[in-house]
This record gives structure tokens, sequence and C-alpha cells, in this order.
């Protein structure tokens, strides 16, 4: 089942800020040390300037977990002609629309899985916020799921995958779209992964490629900036 896109009332992004690499977070604030509690809005300017040696084309991209936009602005930048986002909560919509060209990107509101169905996540009700992004079921919920391939986007030349826990479910969800077209893929690997697939999935991620593999022998690692992966073909030159 293909997803609906997010219908945003309003696009308040500004060339300005793109060119200065300015970011607001819901609250309209420019906040990149995060002194006001909340996440900080600081760009991935030097992530997608690692990323970027390593791509040949430049069609669409999809961003999963995509927060308030800081790669899809980037991804604009250096040429994308459009970034399909994905991002579970809703309250990180007000800052997609203050910084993202939505012209050039479409928005989805759902949990980023392996399929289509439904989750659960840490509620509202938790002290810390951040908790709140947290898969906590990935049988059953009230949260409306679907995999990377369910969007059927065409010529697909990037993916970034960040989902602070099951990204190595959100990779297999992306098999057909990969093996297609295989774009650059940048996923996260450190310890909320670790911590997620233990707790929920009984198993252990001890290397990179218990993260990714499935993708092998097709695909390469290279480390990239902090605890991000860059996976290339193998056949890339």
């Amino acid at each position: 089942m293909k997803p609906i896109p997010y219908k945003f009332k309003s696009n308040e992004w500004s060339k300005e800020r793109y060119r200065t690499n300015e970011l607001l977070n819901s609250h309209g604030i420019h906040d990149p040390v995060g002194i006001h509690g909340s996440y900080k809005t600081n760009d991935a300017y030097t992530q997608v300037q690692e990323i970027d040696k390593y791509l040949h084309n430049k069609r669409n991209a999809i961003d999963i977990g995509c927060r308030w936009g800081s790669f899809a602005v980037q991804l604009h930048k250096i040429g994308f002609n459009h970034v399909h986002m994905v991002e579970m909560r809703e309250l990180h919509f007000n800052g997609i629309s203050y910084n993202v060209d939505l012209s050039r990107a479409t928005v989805y509101n759902f949990a980023a899985m392996d399929k289509t169905g439904y989750v659960s996540r840490a509620g509202k009700k938790v002290t810390n916020i951040r908790a709140e992004k947290i898969v906590t079921n990935n049988k059953r919920g009230n949260v409306r799921s679907h995999s990377i391939d369910d969007l059927e986007v065409e010529n697909v030349d990037f993916i970034k995958i960040d989902v602070d826990g099951p990204d190595r479910l959100v990779l297999s969800g992306g098999i057909k779209t990969i093996e297609k077209y295989k774009p650059i893929i940048y996923i996260e690997y450190g310890w909320e992964q670790k911590k997620w697939e233990k707790h929920h999935m009984n198993n252990d991620l001890l290397k990179s490629t218990d993260l990714w593999g499935i993708l092998q022998p097709s695909y390469k690692e290279i480390k990239g900036p902090e605890n991000n992966l860059i996976l290339v073909p193998t056949d890339d030159k």
C-alpha cells in the first residue's frame, strides 16, 4: 500500500536560510547548540559533503527519519531534484515547513519499518521527549508503518536511514528499490541500533555487517562521519 503524502498548510522556507545553513525547529527557533532543551537545529552540511563524493546521479533521494529537514536542505543544495522525506513524529512538521522547499520534497508521516502495518512507540507521558522516537513494538500498535518499497519512488540515487533503533529492518524493507536502482546508502550503526536490536529482537549487532549484510555481496562499507556508514555498490568505480 502506497502511503499518502502529508499536506502542509504553509511553506515558509527561505533561500537565505538555505544559503547560510540556518535551520529552525518547530517553534521557529534557530537553536544549533540545544540551549532550549530540545533537539539541536544543527545542519547536515559536513555529512552530505562526505556523501557527495560517492554520488554519480542526483535524481531522487529518500530521507528516513528526516526530523525537520536538515538532510533535505543539503541534498537540495548539492543538486537533488526531489527528496522523499519520512518522519514518524508530526511534532517536527512545523520545522519542515520552515526549512524545506516543499516544491522539491514530498513528506510522509509514518513509522518506517520492513513492512506495511502498525507499530507502537513510547508514549507522550515519558519524561524525555526524545524517547517518543523509539518504536517499542514492531508487531502491533496504533502508529502506521510502511516500508521504503511502499513509497514506489523511481530513479532513487540516495537513501538515508536514521531511526534510532530498527534501522536494519528499515533497510530490509527497501530491498526491491535498492536492487533496482543501486543507490548510495547512509545508515547509522551505533549504540541505539545495538540496544534496540538486543531489547526488542533478542539480536546482537556484533559487527556492522550484522546491520547491513543483507546487501552483500552487492555493497561494500565505507566509514562515514560519526556513527554512520556509507554503503556503496561493490562495482562502483
